[in-house]
């Protein structure tokens, strides 16, 4: 606008942040630069964003594993795990289809750590004794993996090449139906190796009740300060039946199992719920040829008998 001069006045421009009163370029450069200063480059954000470690498959697994090892398999689920990786829950379908395929892939990755190479030239109950210390070690090595066994089947490779190994020193165990009875056979040692990870981890509070000394021996001392009149058995046997004794605890009923069915095979024992009462009444005979099992009952001998067989009755016991 004009003054009463008619001529135009022109304003003096706004003092900039810099001390400038000209507004000029060189003192908005200045000013930007000054402010920048305070906060977080630019560039160190980009190099932020390169460093940021990517999701893979790889990461999305490890982090199921390792949520399932906290919280257990029931509480795994997409978002959660989301939520642990710092991600939106559809960044991880991206890498897996579903919580069924993640439960898939962590499964077989565990398994993957099973050593299924044995030596074949061993008796058929020292080459699944051997697997089954190392499957419950591996296991236990990953904690709650073992439920992953109940709620999916394991047909990954790696899950396949266990099963592999333990069906394979079966088959020449020398059961005389091997399409009915070594299933059986195989579920039995399988879910005796699972059901001992899950109810018996190095974590459970009972386990951690037994391993602790002073804890132990407050627990021996409850039992025997029961009533007699009432608990007889616990008050005579109950220091002796709480202990720190996993391992053997394991080798005892795998011992068991394994000598079970050695002498099943011995006296032709059917598969369970077979009905043939001829079958079921049978005396031991002298096995047909080609038949296997001529040496069962020197297997159990040795297995019993020998020293270096790892007996549970050996193992040491922490009282």
């Amino acid at each position: 606008m004009g003054n009463d001069t008619g001529h135009d006045t022109q304003q003096p421009a706004p003092p900039d942040p810099d001390g400038r009163a000209d507004g000029s370029l060189s003192g908005s450069l200045s000013s930007l630069s000054r402010s920048l200063w305070f906060s977080a480059p630019m560039a160190d954000e980009d190099q932020d964003q390169d460093r940021r470690v990517p999701l893979t498959r790889q990461r999305v697994v490890a982090a199921a594993l390792t949520a399932i090892a906290e919280d257990g398999v029931d509480a795994l689920t997409m978002r959660t795990l989301a939520a642990r990786l710092g991600v939106v829950p559809g960044a991880l379908y991206r890498h897996v289809r579903n919580k069924e395929q993640l439960q898939d892939l962590a499964l077989d990755g565990v398994l993957a750590e099973v050593d299924c190479d044995v030596d074949a030239a061993l008796p058929w109950a020292e080459q699944v004794t051997l697997l089954a210390h190392r499957l419950r070690a591996v296991l236990e090595d990953h904690p709650g993996a073992a439920g992953l066994l109940k709620t999916r089947d394991p047909l990954g490779p790696h899950s396949l090449a266990v099963a592999e190994a333990f069906l394979q020193p079966l088959q020449t165990a020398g059961f005389p139906h091997p399409k009915r009875e070594i299933g059986p056979a195989f579920f039995l040692i399988i879910d005796y190796i699972t059901g001992f990870a899950l109810a018996s981890t190095r974590t459970a509070v009972t386990e951690q009740r037994v391993r602790d000394a002073a804890t132990r021996a407050r627990l021996h001392a409850f039992f025997r300060s029961l009533p007699a009149d009432r608990f007889p058995a616990l008050v005579a046997l109950g220091e002796h039946i709480w202990l720190d004794n996993r391992d053997e605890r394991f080798t005892a009923g795998l011992d068991i199992l394994i000598d079970g069915l050695i002498d099943g095979l011995n006296q032709r024992v059917p598969y369970p719920g077979h009905d043939d009462h001829a079958a079921r009444n049978a005396t031991p005979t002298d096995p047909p040829a080609g038949d296997d099992r001529s040496g069962a009952t020197d297997q159990t001998t040795r297995r019993r008998n020998d020293p270096a067989t790892p007996r549970w009755s050996m193992t040491p016991t922490r009282r």
